[in-house]
């Protein structure tokens, strides 16, 4: 015979759980994470448990009695066979388990049948404001959180416990030759300083536009994916590109790796030797694990939607994001402020639920361009506290050539000429010794120290190096 909606309740079941929670009411302590209103389907039995709940939390005694007082318009029959399973009750943490276990899978199914039920409903009336797009994502969120209902709980652990798991990480960088417990973004100072990019970690990396955020974060998850190609367990890395086409950060890759100007590229203005390199450059990266997506406004449940299966399919250990400001808020909030903080709020949520690094690139406020010196500060964080707060690892990219190349000085009214020519060579001298050279400056580690990482910025490629390699160029 077919199942039902109504065949997915059992009162008996419920009666019993209440009996067990009147006569061992610590039973709401121990299992607080898993007993809600939500596993009671009978009207009687939810308003039971809401009085219980209510009681012991003011830590009240609570009977038969009381129920009557609280309840009054209550069946004499539902408190009779309350009263008979209290009497029956032999106290067994297991078998009072079973039971609630037994509650939280019927609510399951009951969420299920009217999540699909719902749906169907949905897909087939075509007169309904939502297009099958928002449904099918609304669809997945659902079963998501259906999913996440019972999760594991997080445990009360003690010192020997934790230590035992923090010496697992440090187990895991010794295995790695002593180096990084993270993943390495291929800048050695970098990774001596975060110990590598670390799961779970929100790491924003911002800048002022033309500092070089999205070519500085494409060279760390390429490099990443590089790493990942030479490990045991083949991962992957995934950028979210809410701004540039995927094609257009391919492009920039193969400029880089070939060392021919993208601008060359984008005309086709090659020669043999720039077809030759091409091809050997496309041959050694094309099998790289390094995915992504361009779609364009992208909601965090979108994002996490597409990840959810992603990390399934691909083994994503890496989250590129760029950028911030492009992320599409859920809803409607008073003002940016607030839905920036919520969006920041849901990927620091994001990295610690996948377990992985989340790296978000983030605009900066012109206020920057109004100081002498111009190396960003926390507070130029664009329209949001929070993404201080929230962030684990807060970098900005910073290159002062940019600015002196757009502020040559010129010649005051009163000004000799002989002070002039010294003023453009002092000018000059300066451009010519920073025009390679970019800082990235770690503001914020909350694990660990704060510092400047200097940098080679090959403005041909739009290509970062450290120090270290570009020496041996």
């Amino acid at each position: 015979m077919q199942k039902t909606y109504e065949n997915l309740k059992d009162n008996d079941i419920e009666v019993i759980v209440i009996a067990y929670l009147l006569k061992h009411p610590e039973l709401l302590d121990t299992h607080f994470e898993h007993i809600n209103h939500d596993l009671f389907s009978n009207i009687e039995n939810l308003k039971i448990y809401k009085v219980l709940n209510d009681f012991h939390q003011s830590q009240k005694n609570i009977t038969i009695e009381t129920i009557k007082n609280y309840i009054p318009d209550i069946q004499s029959s539902t408190l009779k066979d309350l009263s008979s399973q209290i009497d029956q009750i032999v106290f067994s943490k297991d078998i009072f388990k079973s039971y609630l276990e037994t509650l939280q899978e019927l609510f399951m199914r009951r969420e299920l049948f009217k999540i699909t039920q719902n749906k169907n409903s949905e897909s087939t009336t075509f007169n309904t404001s939502s297009n099958i797009k928002d449904i099918v994502l609304d669809l997945e969120k659902k079963l998501f959180d259906l999913s996440n209902f019972k999760k594991d709980s997080y445990e009360f652990k003690d010192f020997a416990t934790v230590t035992k798991s923090s010496l697992k990480i440090v187990e895991k960088a010794f295995k790695k030759k002593g180096k990084y417990s993270g993943i390495v973004s291929g800048f050695e100072d970098l990774d001596n300083m975060l110990g590598g990019l670390q799961n779970s970690d929100l790491i924003i990396l911002a800048g002022r536009p033309s500092m070089g955020k999205t070519a500085l974060a494409t060279n760390i998850a390429f490099n990443a994916a590089k790493y990942f190609s030479n490990e045991e367990e083949k991962a992957s890395a995934v950028m979210f590109s809410l701004e540039m086409s995927a094609e257009q950060i391919g492009l920039r890759i193969l400029a880089e790796q070939a060392k021919i100007p993208s601008d060359k590229l984008r005309k086709g203005d090659l020669n043999e030797k720039d077809s030759l390199e091409l091809s050997n450059a496309y041959q050694e990266i094309h099998k790289l694990n390094f995915f992504f997506d361009d779609s364009p406004n992208l909601t965090v449940s979108e994002l996490r939607s597409k990840l959810r299966r992603y990390k399934n399919n691909y083994n994503i250990k890496l989250v590129l994001i760029d950028y911030l400001q492009l992320i599409k808020p859920e809803g409607n909030r008073d003002n940016r402020v607030s839905e920036l903080s919520e969006i920041t709020r849901n990927l620091k949520q994001l990295a610690k639920e996948f377990d992985l690094p989340v790296i978000s690139l983030s605009q900066l406020s012109r206020q920057v361009e109004n100081r002498d010196d111009k190396r960003p500060l926390l507070s130029d964080l664009r329209e949001s506290g929070s993404i201080e707060q929230d962030a684990d690892v807060v970098m900005f990219i910073y290159r002062e050539s940019y600015y002196l190349q757009r502020n040559e000085p010129t010649r005051g009214p009163d000004e000799t000429q002989d002070s002039y020519n010294k003023k453009h060579d002092a000018w000059k001298d300066r451009n010519e010794e920073v025009f390679n050279k970019a800082e990235l400056i770690v503001a914020k580690q909350r694990n660990g120290p704060t510092g400047k990482v200097d940098l080679y910025f090959d403005d041909k490629y739009t290509k970062f190096l450290g120090m270290d390699k570009n020496s041996k160029n």
